[in-house]
């Protein structure tokens, strides 16, 4: 079975069962619903009544003269009224009264006149001053028959003042008089479920064709892969189809390696020309001069780009060793400020010579959990990087801060910052500006190395100009590393 056609066969299965479950659920819940605002329509007309027919006193009996003509007048009036589509004809209801005793004195059935209620809920309840109701059903072999019937009290003043219950009235309609509303309900709620599962139905049939269209798109790209050729990933619609097509195509880079290794080759050859030029250029001139101080001069020059060589290579493979983990070897929980502390320490040598002041606001307890030794040659590479683009007497500035879910570290110098040109090339592999004081450059691998470190720490490393000028380094530690 083909993929999109499973698809529209679990969406319509879910969604018809969903649907299905949904409007059951709403037809179970309408019925007790229309029941329950009959239910109230009685309470106010039972309560109505009782009041109608109240005695004055407890000499008094009572007034069943007020309701009674009235309520077999109302029965036989013809009726005109058409409520939602159904038509009414006449009135349905019945009302009784009882005395304190629960003995009918009044019914406008005629069918219940010198009974004894007091056991029924409706007239035993409202006795005892309490809600009284019940649902009878009439007719045994007729489920239709069901009345419903509420009580209200009826009460007199003593002579003292006091009210006291001299009755029970009691207000009962058929709950057959509700079936009209609830059948029109679920008729209409059937027709349009019926009608909502057609929409959706045709919907998912579009979105699974649609779909299906895009994978086979997608499998024809990734044949086309594995067959050598260099295609561009497909333009979907989607994005994460579209992201998919183009992880196909990352990870097709990434297995072949071709362009990785020749884009570093090509950079550490075009890295190194410059120190062996030097080397070259120095070690002909030192065999042809006799001056001693020139010597001396060539020998330096020798000696420090025979240094620059060495930091390039150590520095292109440790970033090699660190691109190739997926994740860190060691965590523990450390204090971001005992680092931050422990590298200014070490700098302070640096910090003297190029009399730049370094400010510290480091908020206390900050831990988080890394990889102490990655931290700090992170944290000491922004401060080198700091450090040789800030102008002498200036200051750097340190802050460590909880920020909501988050820690944060920043440094700020007071440097010229970030070329305008510079901006999206500054995490590049080997791309570095000249120094303010000297021109040169470095080997370019110092933010490649803070990247890589927070990227292993699923942290964020943001570089960009501050207001007050200068540039600010911002590493962002996520709550799941805090």
């Amino acid at each position: 079975m083909k993929f999109g056609l499973k698809l529209f066969l679990s969406y319509a299965a879910i969604l018809g069962l969903g649907i299905y479950f949904f409007l059951n659920s709403m037809l179970l819940e309408i019925k007790p619903g229309l029941r329950q605002s009959l239910e109230t329509a009685l309470i106010d007309s039972a309560n109505l009544l009782a009041e109608v027919v109240a005695p004055n006193d407890t000499d008094t009996p009572i007034r069943v003269e007020l309701i009674g003509p009235a309520i077999e007048k109302t029965l036989q009036r013809p009726l005109n009224a058409t409520i939602w589509n159904h038509a009414k004809t006449q009135a349905n209801l019945r009302v009784y009264i009882t005395n304190e005793q629960g003995i009918v004195i009044y019914d406008s059935s005629k069918l219940a006149v010198g009974e004894d209620y007091s056991q029924w809920n409706d007239v035993y309840l409202t006795l005892r001053g309490k809600y009284g109701a019940r649902s009878t059903q009439e007719n045994p072999k007729d489920r239709f028959s069901s009345v419903m019937y509420i009580g209200a009290p009826i009460y007199t003043t003593t002579q003292q003042g006091d009210r006291k219950i001299a009755g029970a009235l009691s207000v009962g309609k058929p709950n057959v008089s509700v079936e009209p509303f609830w059948q029109a309900a679920r008729d209409n709620i059937r027709s349009k479920g019926m009608w909502l599962l057609i929409a959706a139905a045709f919907a998912g049939a579009l979105l699974a064709t649609w779909l299906s269209l895009n994978i086979h798109r997608l499998v024809a790209y990734a044949r086309s892969l594995s067959q050598g050729e260099k295609l561009s990933p497909p333009n979907i619609s989607d994005p994460d189809l579209t992201q998919l097509a183009q992880a196909m195509d990352e990870m097709r880079r990434a297995l072949d390696g071709k362009e990785y290794v020749e884009e570093y080759t090509l950079n550490l050859t075009h890295e190194m020309k410059s120190p062996l030029t030097a080397l070259q250029g120095a070690a002909e001139l030192i065999n042809l001069t006799e001056d001693p101080q020139s010597k001396i001069r060539l020998a330096q020059n020798i000696s420090q780009q025979t240094e620059r060589l060495r930091a390039l290579v150590d520095e292109v493979l440790a970033l090699a060793r660190l691109e190739n983990r997926s994740e860190l070897e060691m965590q523990k929980p450390v204090d971001l400020g005992e680092i931050i502390h422990h590298e200014c320490h070490q700098l302070a040598l640096r910090f003297e010579e190029q009399h730049i002041t370094p400010k510290l606001g480091i908020d206390n307890n900050l831990r988080i959990k890394g990889d102490p030794l990655l931290l700090s040659q992170a944290i000491r590479n922004l401060l080198e990087n700091a450090l040789d683009f800030s102008p002498k007497h200036s200051e750097i500035t340190l802050s460590a801060f909880s920020e909501g879910n988050h820690t944060v570290l920043t440094i700020e110098d007071q440097g010229p910052g970030i070329p305008d040109y510079a901006t999206e090339q500054i995490w590049q592999r080997f791309y570095s500006l000249p120094r303010p004081s000297s021109g040169q450059k470095s080997t370019g691998l110092g933010l490649c190395f803070v990247k890589q470190i927070a990227d292993l720490h699923s942290a964020e490393i943001q570089l960009h100009n501050s207001k007050e000028g200068g540039t600010l380094a911002r590493f962002t530690f996520h709550t799941q590393n805090t």
